[in-house]
């Protein structure tokens, strides 16, 4: 009898929380939140609009997820196959009458769960530092209302979407990765070494627009418009980041389910 798709999501679910590296993940993010909080004061020195919460809310999260995020994310991707496959419980794991289309899915999704965790981890200490130290009202000049609270926490809350979607193609690049090898070190180091060497190459090259990397601050820079009053265009950045995170995250996953299928685990 087959295994249920919700059973093998939730039994990644129970690995994932059984993992320190989870927890040490998701200490990251919110201490840093913390810190950028306890600088707050001097960083924001002088600023005193209601728009400087929103504000901080996201440059502070924009530079933790893009520069410690991914690569916290990346990690963990890397390690979702190639850690059972060098501790040899893959193989007992594929025993089961589990298909390999949905135990990887399974995993895809559980990589997706995490990268969720670690933007909430972020997100909530630096939404409620913000609100304490600046508060979150309407966006006023010359006693005329720019922006009213909702209309820029609705922009947040659509940024915040967009960016799931371009961290799901860095899940996506790492579980890939981590079907290519059986050593968790080597899984780690070409999936964080590949971003990294994308990003030195792709300028030289001119193919940063084809990059997924390239649009992990995308959703950040077009929402903090709504902080200095202008307006909120999301088309056409929407449309390039949407696209090619589209595009990768296809492309990996099936590229992962072909050589997932084709390799024996027996060993």
């Amino acid at each position: 009898m087959a295994i249920p798709i919700f059973d093998l999501i939730r039994n990644e679910m129970l690995k994932m929380f059984r993992q320190r590296f989870t927890y040490f993940a998701l200490s990251c993010g919110s201490g840093l939140a913390l810190i950028w909080g306890a600088g707050a004061d001097v960083i924001f020195e002088g600023e005193s609009q209601a728009a400087t919460g929103y504000y901080f809310l996201l440059i502070s999260n924009q530079t933790i997820i893009s520069f410690v995020g991914v690569i916290l994310i990346l990690i963990f991707s890397a390690l979702l196959i190639s850690s059972e496959t060098a501790s040899g419980t893959l193989h007992m794991n594929l025993i089961s009458p589990i298909s390999r289309l949905e135990f990887l899915t399974a995993k895809l999704i559980t990589g997706f769960s995490f990268s969720f965790l670690f933007v909430l981890s972020v997100c909530l200490p630096a939404l409620t530092i913000g609100g304490l130290r600046f508060g979150y009202g309407s966006y006023i000049e010359a006693g005329l209302v720019i922006f009213t609270r909702w209309e820029i926490f609705k922009n947040i809350i659509f940024c915040y979407l967009l960016l799931l979607i371009v961290l799901l193609a860095y899940v996506s690049f790492g579980l890939l990765i981590s079907v290519l090898t059986r050593n968790t070190g080597f899984a780690i180091g070409m999936s964080v070494g590949g971003v990294l060497f994308l990003d030195l190459v792709s300028e030289r090259l001119k193919i940063s627009r084809y990059i997924f990397q390239s649009y992990v601050e995308t959703p950040f820079n077009i929402v903090r418009s709504a902080t200095e009053g202008f307006s909120i265009i999301w088309k056409p950045g929407v449309l390039n980041c949407l696209g090619v995170s589209l595009a990768w995250i296809i492309t990996c996953f099936v590229l992962a389910i072909f050589i997932f299928s084709k390799k024996d685990y027996k060993c």
